[in-house]
């Protein structure tokens, strides 16, 4: 199963795991991540950790389930 790069971006508020990518090698996901620090937090975003990863994400945004029934 081939694996591509992926920047992983976690944010507390709101509570949500973004994937970006995929990205060729880490290099590239490095250079690329600032800017999409920089949105998420234009757009509100607050607790950011990053991660880079080598992975499958199955969904490129993910909310807890919790989160999903107190925004209906």
């Amino acid at each position: 199963m081939k694996m591509d790069c992926w920047v992983e971006i976690i944010s507390n508020k709101p509570c949500c795991t973004y994937y970006f990518g995929p990205f060729d090698n880490v290099e590239q996901a490095i250079v690329d991540q600032d800017g999409y620090i920089e949105d998420l937090v234009n757009e509100g975003a607050q607790g950011i950790t990053v991660q880079i990863k080598w992975c499958e994400p199955k969904e490129l945004t993910i909310f807890p389930k919790d989160e999903l029934v107190k925004s209906f």
